[in-house]
This record gives structure tokens, sequence and C-alpha cells, in this order.
């Protein structure tokens, strides 16, 4: 079982995208279902080169090479194509001195053709997954936090989930997964995995920082 920390996402009328830029996805996030659902899925047509694809852009060989005296979080999205922001510190107090890390989105690597996948990527302006190298022994606290945007014209509506924060103490030559998860209403969550072998990740245990503030935009 993964090990997960939930939070439910509030909503608004432009709190977090402006309007604009919501439809521009609406209609990305259109074009890659118009491509989909009259075909079979990119690994059935491909399995090899979906297999491919989702691996180069998941952090997989990441999680492969981590040297001795050094520990590596992969962070990524999963559950939906909104993006999510992560920010990590080791600072002894509780969401104190964040670094901002940057923005992930997933981008239905596998399901969809690589070009349209890619199109996504660009159209979200975020990445596929995020590197952080870790110092082993030291506790860090990751904080992920999710904007969405649903909806045109007077049915248009935006919102945020989180922040979801977890601390852990990343272990020398050891790999981990941390995944923004969306949910359903929408809601959120932090799933931490040690992915020192990516092919059997395990939970770890973390504990849950409540309170974080919201990284400044």
């Amino acid at each position: 079982m993964q090990f997960e920390i939930e939070s439910v996402a509030s909503s608004g009328f432009g709190m977090i995208l402006d309007r604009a830029s919501a439809m521009n996805h609406s209609g990305i996030f259109f074009l890659v279902f118009s491509a989909v659902l009259p075909a079979c899925t990119y690994s059935s047509i491909n399995p090899d080169a979906a297999l491919a694809d989702i691996r180069a852009n998941n952090g997989y060989d990441e999680l492969r090479d981590v040297e001795p005296g050094t520990a590596r979080l992969i962070l990524r999205a999963s559950g939906s194509g909104y993006p999510a922001h992560f920010s990590v510190s080791t600072s002894p107090q509780a969401c104190q001195n964040f670094a901002l890390l940057g923005n992930v989105a997933y981008a239905g690597r596998g399901i969809v053709y690589p070009w349209i996948a890619n199109a996504v990527q660009r159209g979200r302006r975020t990445e596929p997954y995020l590197v952080h190298e870790a110092k082993p022994g030291e506790p860090i606290q990751v904080r992920g936090h999710g904007s969405w945007a649903d909806g045109t014209g007077s049915g248009y509506r935006s919102g945020h989930c989180g922040p979801v924060t977890a601390k852990f103490v990343p272990q020398d030559g050891h790999a981990y997964t941390v995944d923004f998860v969306w949910g359903n209403k929408p809601a959120c969550s932090l799933s931490v995995m040690d992915a020192t072998d990516p092919d059997a990740p395990v939970s770890i245990s973390v504990e849950a920082i409540e309170g974080c503030p919201a990284p400044l935009r």
C-alpha cells in the first residue's frame, strides 16, 4: 500500500489560473481525447515504444542510477493533467525555508502518442518529472501544491489543492518517488515510495506536516 497524505481542493473564480490559460489547456486536452477515443491507446498499438516513452518521462532511469553517499527524489504528478508545484526544505522547523523546484503534470504517456503528450507538456508549461538530490540522513520536507481549472464562459471554475507536505529521512544510496496524486472533487494527495528498485517500489513511513503555506506565485 502506498503511504498517502490527502487534501481537498478549494475553488473560486480566476483564483489560480487565468481564464485564457485554462481555455487553452482545455483545447489541448480536447485534442488529446479526440485523438485517443476513436482509436486504440498507444500502448496497444506499439507496447514497446509506449513503455520506453513512459520510462523516459517518469524518472525511471534516474531511479536506477544513484551513487553511494547520495539520495535522489523523483517528483511527479498523476491522476489528472492538472499541474502540481513542488518545493522542498531541510529546515528543522516545519514549513520553513522552502526552495522552489518547479511544476510537473501528467500528460498521458503510454496512452496517447508521444507528440500529443509533448504538446500537453508545452501547453501546461510543465515538466514530466523533477529530480532533486537530497542529503542522506537529513530530514526533508516535500511540499506539493496543485492548481486546476474547468469549464468555459459562465461555467468556468478554478482553484487549488493543498499544500500537502510530507517529511521523511532519505537513506544513503536510495531513490524515492514523490507523486502528487489528483483524485475526484478534485482532491489530492502525496504518495511516497522507496523506488531504489524501480520495478518493485515499496511504501515508506512519512510524517504529515499540517498547515504549510502555499508557495508564492
